[in-house]
């Protein structure tokens, strides 16, 4: 009995010690260019009523756990070996746009392995996806809008709907909104050590420091830890 005590009492020490070095906002998010998620085309808005808001739909296309188990101890591996774990006890491998928010159940880009443990593990991701899913069954929020919170930045998504922290938004002044960009796609400036401004024609505030001038919210900042705010 004592030498099965200390055995549980290593395996919570590692589980713990092991999750910490991943105990950062960006290792709580997939790595967008493995996981960018991926949604399932029989879920639209017009018929949600009989797909997702029905009672036990997710139980009907949940993939099985042989086919989830194979492909997280695949991910932690090789794309997720940042975590610096292989055992599959620590992690849930999750759908990033959950099944009842119309995610594809068995696409690889869809699924990562997320950390249970940690200030912003899987089960605090599994409280915004509830909600999300009764905003969108009592028509508050839209299919599309739920799946693309997911899609971009769910610990973002968890500070607005469940924490109700706002995103800081700036409203970018008639001069500074008709200024071109170099690019639609996504331009990253360093953050200037000498000063503390926005740089002209920056749409949004990159994790790591930088700015982006992309012109859309999806995708912004994803290289770069995910977005931290938006100007526009």
């Amino acid at each position: 009995m004592i030498k099965r005590i200390a055995i549980i009492s290593i395996l919570a020490v590692f589980a713990s010690s092991n999750i910490s070095t991943a105990d950062s906002n960006t290792n709580y998010l997939p790595i967008s260019a493995v996981t960018p998620g991926a949604i399932n085309p029989s879920v639209t808005q017009s018929n949600i009523s009989t797909t997702i808001c029905v009672v036990g739909y997710t139980t009907r296309i949940r993939p099985a756990a042989s086919y989830t188990t194979a492909l997280k101890q695949k991910q932690l591996a090789t794309t997720y070996s940042r975590y610096g774990s292989s055992s599959t006890a620590l992690f849930e491998e999750d759908h990033l746009i959950p099944l009842e928010i119309g995610g594809s159940p068995k696409d690889p880009k869809n699924l990562w392995p997320e950390p249970w443990n940690g200030t912003l593990g899987a089960r605090k991701k599994d409280l915004l996806e509830n909600k999300l899913h009764l905003m969108i069954c009592a028509r508050l929020i839209t299919l599309a809008e739920a799946q693309q919170s997911f899609a971009t930045n769910w610990i973002d998504a968890y500070n607005k709907y469940i924490l109700k922290i706002s995103t800081p938004v700036v409203t970018p002044s008639p001069t500074d909104a008709a200024l071109p960009t170099d690019s639609p796609s996504l331009v990253a400036t360093p953050n200037p050590s000498s000063s503390s401004s926005v740089p002209l024609g920056a749409t949004g505030k990159c994790k790591d420091g930088t700015y982006s001038s992309a012109k859309s919210h999806s995708g912004m900042c994803s290289k770069h830890g995910g977005v931290a705010e938006f100007y526009s």
